[in-house]
């Protein structure tokens, strides 16, 4: 069994990324012109689907939120693209541009966007705050001076480091908050088959941009497999002829031992 938050959360990620593969095609047949005989079912598996996720997340940054703020199980594609620990949430407006929308509808979602785009302006604002918070004296100085410090000093670097902590949580937790508000404020909007599309275009998007991504990862991957290949066909011969050539007056002596 997993026994700490990155194994624990990277077995969880990796079982919610099966079901939402299959979810997704549920999600798609239908959004292109198939039957499916429960579409407010869809979109409520839909909706429970991601609010499992940030459920688990939320759990993870409570045990390690260092590990949120560069999590691993993405891509560094994925994580390029994010903004405090995940897709921006007004990206989620992109996927609403081929829905059809009434002019009621698109006044509606315009006054969203404009909500979200304010509120994550200012937790991004806040973002930057604590993350030069953590680079300012005291916490930065006792950093540089961990092998020096004594008891008094690390109980204030401990200190210090909760309060960092506590604020990045603050954060992480406001920034999913609006994420679950601007869809949840969306979908308000939209008719049922609207919901199945929309689900469907950001599901979609998620799966594309973590297949780029791991591309990406392993063609770097590769390229670092060959340049270590490189260095080591380029020196180690070297290595083997000099290993091979022993001091001639040494070779006389083992002989004439030898004899």
């Amino acid at each position: 069994m997993p026994t700490n938050t990155l194994q624990t959360f990277t077995a969880f990620y990796d079982g919610w990324l099966l079901r939402h593969h299959r979810l997704q095609q549920q999600l798609l047949a239908a959004g292109n012109g198939g039957h499916h005989h429960q579409p407010h079912k869809l979109v409520q598996q839909a909706t429970d689907h991601y609010r499992e996720y940030y459920e688990e997340k939320s759990t993870a940054t409570e045990e390690d939120v260092f590990l949120i703020c560069s999590p691993p199980w993405h891509t560094s594609f994925e994580r390029a693209l994010f903004w405090v620990t995940e897709f921006p949430p007004s990206l989620l407006f992109r996927f609403v541009n081929d829905l059809d929308l009434t002019a009621d509808q698109a006044g509606r979602i315009e006054a969203v966007r404009a909500e979200t785009l304010r509120k994550e302006r200012e937790i991004g604002e806040t973002m930057a705050v604590v993350q030069e918070s953590a680079a300012a004296a005291p916490l930065y100085g006792l950093v540089n001076r961990t092998g020096l410090l004594v008891d008094g000093q690390v109980s204030e670097l401990d200190d210090a480091m909760e309060e960092v902590k506590e604020a990045m949580r603050v954060v992480m937790v406001a920034a999913d908050g609006l994420r679950g508000r601007t869809v949840a404020e969306i979908l308000e909007a939209l008719e049922v088959g609207q919901m199945v599309k929309f689900f469907a275009a950001v599901g979609e998007f998620r799966i594309r941009a973590r297949r780029i991504g791991l591309e990406m990862d392993r063609a770097a991957f590769l390229q670092l497999q060959t340049a270590i290949l490189y260095f080591h066909e380029s020196s180690f011969p070297l290595h083997r002829r000099k290993k091979k050539s022993p001091n001639t007056s040494t070779a006389k002596f083992l002989a004439a031992k030898d004899g």
